[in-house]
């Protein structure tokens, strides 16, 4: 089995950025959240954040985002006809149906690509858009604890990432590979 993580390793980009720029072309009073949000990712890349504070910036940052977002899943839907474009070439050269996605973002943005491309395994930071509230964080050792409750007695043959965040999972998995733009280069 294949385990992909999906920002700046199969998708060119930080979709929760981008989704953040295309509805902040929709809806002007959201750009005062993308300063907040570009910190946030910053220190999540540089390994400058614990879990704990990542998820309360998370939380907070989504809840008054969708405060302003009245739907959604339309956009997503909309971004998703822009962007999938951005899904890396390496990936669908070599996608295999028992690939799994696991990643920080959250489950509101990337169920929807998962179901384009026909992805059936995602591990994700999940949402409950009712309450505004983030169920369970995807991030760290808890992507390994959340592939081992999802994927039992599993072991995972390669794993694809680009941020050393994942060292978790690089050292959970039988190989990895570092994925730096379009290269593809062998961890271990």
């Amino acid at each position: 089995m294949n385990v992909y993580d999906f920002d700046n390793t199969i998708y060119k980009g930080e979709s929760t950025l981008d989704f953040f720029f295309f509805c902040q072309k929709r809806h002007f009073s959201v750009i005062k959240y993308i300063l907040p949000v570009i910190k946030t990712l910053i220190l999540y890349k540089a390994c400058k954040i614990t879990t704990d504070e990542l998820y309360l910036l998370c939380e907070k940052y989504m809840k008054d985002f969708l405060t302003h977002i009245k739907n959604p899943k339309k956009y997503v839907k909309e971004f998703w006809d822009k962007n999938e474009c951005k899904i890396k070439s390496f990936y669908l050269k070599q996608q295999k149906e028992d690939d799994v996605i696991i990643s920080a973002s959250c489950s509101i943005l990337l169920e929807e690509i998962c179901a384009r491309l026909k992805i059936k395994h995602l591990i994700c930071t999940t949402v409950d858009l009712e309450n505004n509230k983030i169920i369970n964080m995807c991030h760290g050792e808890n992507k390994v604890n959340l592939f081992k409750k999802n994927f039992p007695n599993t072991e995972i043959d390669c794993f694809y990432t680009d941020s050393l965040n994942d060292l978790p999972m690089i050292k959970f998995s039988k190989k990895a590979y570092i994925v730096k733009g379009n290269k593809i280069l062998p961890w271990k």
